[in-house]
């Protein structure tokens, strides 16, 4: 007897570009290359990558943010469906084609925050940016309260909204602000002498990268959300215990890179040790890719298996909204 392989299930997305709207959808598994082959041929490019040999997978297990969150938001805000697997083996759509126009629940923001507990992405449907084809990167070099009144003077003016990223970097002693264009060729001049006043005002030195990449870290080990006040600080202490840290100020976001080797759970968890009771106080949080994934809770489990038996119910993989 012939056995019939089942129909693929028309409602959940399929791999396309669509350049007029900007927005991709191809498998979770993608890694930087494959975004950039089928959107720089339409001029259009994602900017929030955090390491080019890891999968899209693998920067939403790690990070909610990347340095361009600065100008184009977290993760949450930059994917805009998804084919999400549910523990039990189903797979949903969620989410759609272009940026949400309704009101209602954000299952994608829930889904992406979520850690692994409610099941994985399969595909994801991304928003691209425009390539303008430049990119500019620039570095001040100082001591911390020069370099604080540099992110004050890049990210309270009127062009806030042009950088993609403006990082506080602290590795060991040594602090920077990087900060990344990118614009066509024949406007980096102008940002380039703007650069150049903060840093005189400032008293910093300034260096000047032209066509340079976007900024790439790598894909962090631990991730703190503070608020954007404290991130500076948090970010200059935390590399005193020999970790590079990288404090997205715009968003609140700390980046910290351990050095590699031994138990790197165990060392995440005394590193924020004592940082925890002020984190919490403020509405903070963090985690941790090593960290051993958390099962769901008792409530938690009764919510999948009411998403699993109205997809069933649906007739299979299901669309949620």
């Amino acid at each position: 007897m012939k056995t019939i392989a089942p129909m693929p299930d028309e409602r959940l997305f399929t791999p396309f570009i669509d350049a007029v709207d900007g927005t991709l959808c191809l498998p979770a598994g993608a890694r930087a290359a494959d975004i950039h082959a089928q959107a720089a041929a339409h001029r259009l490019r994602f900017p929030l990558i955090l390491a080019a040999d890891a999968t899209l997978r693998e920067h939403l297990g790690a990070a909610t943010h990347a340095p361009s969150s600065c100008r184009f938001g977290p993760y949450c805000d930059n994917i805009l469906g998804l084919n999400w697997r549910l523990p039990g083996g189903r797979i949903a759509r969620i989410g759609e084609r272009v940026v949400k126009t309704t009101t209602g629940y954000d299952w994608l923001r829930f889904l992406l925050h979520s850690g692994s507990r409610f099941g994985e992405p399969v595909d994801c449907v991304l928003r691209l940016r425009p390539d303008c084809g430049f990119d500019l990167a620039a570095r001040f070099d100082g001591r911390v309260p020069a370099l604080r009144g540099c992110v004050s003077r890049l990210l309270h003016s009127g062009w806030m909204h042009w950088w993609d990223a403006v990082d506080f970097i602290a590795e060991g002693a040594a602090t920077s602000v990087r900060v990344a264009v990118h614009c066509p060729p024949d406007e980096a001049r102008i940002f380039a002498e703007h650069l150049a006043r903060i840093a005189a005002e400032v008293q910093a030195e300034l260096i000047l990268q032209h066509d340079a990449p976007p900024p790439s870290d790598g894909l962090p080990d631990v991730v703190i959300k503070t608020t954007p006040d404290r991130a500076i600080g948090l970010a200059d202490e935390l590399a005193r215990d020999a970790v590079r840290c990288v404090a997205l100020v715009y968003s609140g976001v700390v980046h910290v890179h351990l050095r590699a080797g031994g138990d790197l759970a165990e060392r995440a968890h005394a590193l924020m040790q004592p940082h925890l009771g002020e984190l919490h106080a403020l509405g903070g949080d963090w985690h941790s890719r090593w960290l051993p994934e958390t099962p769901p809770t008792v409530t938690e489990s009764r919510w999948i298996e009411t998403l699993e038996r109205a997809i069933h119910q649906a007739g299979g993989s299901g669309v949620v909204e």
